[in-house]
């Protein structure tokens, strides 16, 4: 019966329910004694860790699910966290359950929206969590318009913003946050869906170009010159402009600035303009900034 335990376990990021352990063979006299000799260790109501104490950041996400019934995935600022949209992990666990009715769980915050369907369902380290379209609709009803914009550019490095499939998930039942995710949206939409952007300076910019209604650019696009070839933030070829967003991530180091010497050499000498922004330029003077590109492109 153990071995059966340990193999439901294996394949649930070392954790069980209580509803397995019963059919497992396992009756409720046992799971007791289980738990006072250290074989089961309670995670979350009702869920068990096999064999020891400890659990990896996604076990638990993965036991939180398990705890609030079948069907249940991580959401919200969690599943951000787990998609790599947002840096910090929420203290209580977001998750949303097909079932509204059940106890309060400690270190899960359950929320009362519309389940995930289909594609809506992903699954990263093996825990099931709401897809990246899923997650931002859900994210725009509890945040405000600075950080949901944030959390479309972030979509927009990662490779995850995928405009058409928030669009499907807007279309069915009504959403809190809608008016103010449509807004932060709009400038993405005449952009082709899985642009390449490295950095969150250039996903700060390309919507202020969008709103200007200034010619679409390539970005990170490749330009051979004098038989060598060098990438560029936003490239503008019929006008000989390149942009550049100087984010320390990619430029402030030794071998970066050599690099983007010799680059700036070669783009001068073929006749390119090269203006440089910082994060000032986009947070302290956008408008500024996006009329400089617009005369430098007339």
């Amino acid at each position: 019966m153990w071995a059966k335990v340990a193999a439901i376990a294996g394949s649930q990021a070392g954790v069980i329910t209580v509803g397995q352990l019963r059919d497992a063979g396992i009756a409720d006299s046992t799971i007791s004694e289980a738990v006072e000799r250290g074989r089961l260790h309670q995670v979350f109501h009702g869920v068990y860790s096999v064999g020891h104490r400890y659990l990896t950041v996604h076990a638990r996400m993965f036991a939180a699910t398990l705890a609030c019934g079948r069907g249940s995935v991580v959401s919200h600022g969690t599943a951000a966290w787990l998609l790599g949209l947002r840096e910090w992990k929420p203290g209580e666990i977001d998750v949303i359950a097909p079932v509204e009715a059940g106890r309060k769980i400690a270190g899960v915050r359950r929320r009362f929206v519309p389940p995930p369907m289909g594609d809506e369902i992903w699954r990263r380290h093996g825990v099931p969590l709401t897809s990246p379209a899923r997650t931002i609709v859900d994210c725009a009803g509890i945040l405000d318009a600075r950080r949901v914009s944030g959390l479309i550019e972030q979509a927009s490095v990662a490779g995850l913003l995928d405009v058409v499939a928030i669009d499907r998930v807007l279309d069915g039942p009504r959403r809190r946050g809608t008016k103010r995710l449509l807004r932060a949206l709009a400038p993405w939409r005449r952009y082709r869906p899985g642009i390449k952007l490295r950095s969150r300076m250039e996903a700060k910019l390309l919507p202020l170009l969008s709103e200007a209604a200034l010619p679409i650019p390539e970005t990170n696009a490749k330009l051979r010159l004098a038989g060598r070839v060098y990438e560029v933030d936003f490239l503008w070829r019929a006008q000989k402009l390149v942009v550049e967003t100087d984010g320390g991530r990619f430029h402030d180091n030794p071998a970066a600035g050599a690099r983007d010497s010799d680059r700036n050499h070669a783009l001068a000498d073929d006749g390119y303009r090269l203006p440089r922004l910082g994060w000032e330029d986009l947070r302290d003077r956008p408008e500024a900034t996006v009329e400089e590109i617009a005369r430098l492109l007339r």
